[in-house]
């Protein structure tokens, strides 16, 4: 038994395998979006959006509680620039990096063993970029072909660290809580998933390949 097997040796009696995505599947750099709205114009973008009425808008976003086009208004309004579709979308998916294909892999070996789910919080002009990657550089139509179970914030309008999202999936994965492990590298989201009763890893430091 090598050490990296131990992350999982804890967990005897787990079914389900619940992953978040920015982070843990996907790499991301917030920075870069950051950088890529100052560029356009736009300075301290998370607070513009807090210090007026669209305090939680980026939260709406992520539970289609607002839409593509009113998010990409809002920055307009608040930017008092002129700016398109499509530089809007560019400097918000420019956080979006890669998904390594040994991450792919090891989902993959895992789902011999485990049933597993993806649960992000995110918003549909991400996720039509990260999901047309996925079609082009690894022919999967759609994350239904890895995983066992999808939770997109958007698509099912409830997001972490929210109470109702962990009711929610459980109840979609039809198991107990004490049988589902969750891995997420946002402490919040793992506190939430805790005090709901699942198992859970902080994920910081570590690498898919440890669970295998």
């Amino acid at each position: 038994m090598t050490e990296h097997n131990r992350l999982l040796d804890q967990f005897t009696e787990i079914e389900w395998i619940i992953f978040d995505f920015g982070g843990v599947i996907i790499n991301v750099d917030f920075k870069l979006t950051h950088e890529a709205f100052k560029a356009l114009g736009i300075d301290n973008l998370d607070q513009k959006f807090t210090q007026t009425t669209q305090s939680g808008f980026f939260d709406r976003l992520e539970i289609a509680h607002a839409s593509p086009d009113e998010f990409r208004a809002a920055i307009r309004k608040e930017s008092n620039l002129s700016l398109s579709d499509q530089q809007i979308d560019a400097a918000w998916n420019v956080m979006l990096l890669d998904i390594p294909r040994f991450r792919i892999d090891i989902l993959l070996e895992l789902k011999k063993k485990y049933k597993i789910a993806l649960l992000s919080n995110t918003n549909l002009i991400h996720y039509n970029y990260y999901r047309a990657d996925l079609e082009k550089i690894y022919g999967y139509q759609t994350f239904d072909q890895i995983f066992d179970k999808t939770f997109f914030s958007h698509q099912i309008e409830l997001r972490k660290p929210n109470k109702d999202i962990y009711e929610f999936v459980t109840s979609q994965v039809g198991t107990r809580t004490s049988k589902i492990l969750f891995i997420d590298d946002t402490f919040k989201n793992i506190e939430a998933a805790q005090s709901y009763g699942w198992n859970t890893i902080f994920w910081k430091g570590f690498e898919l390949d440890q669970l295998l």
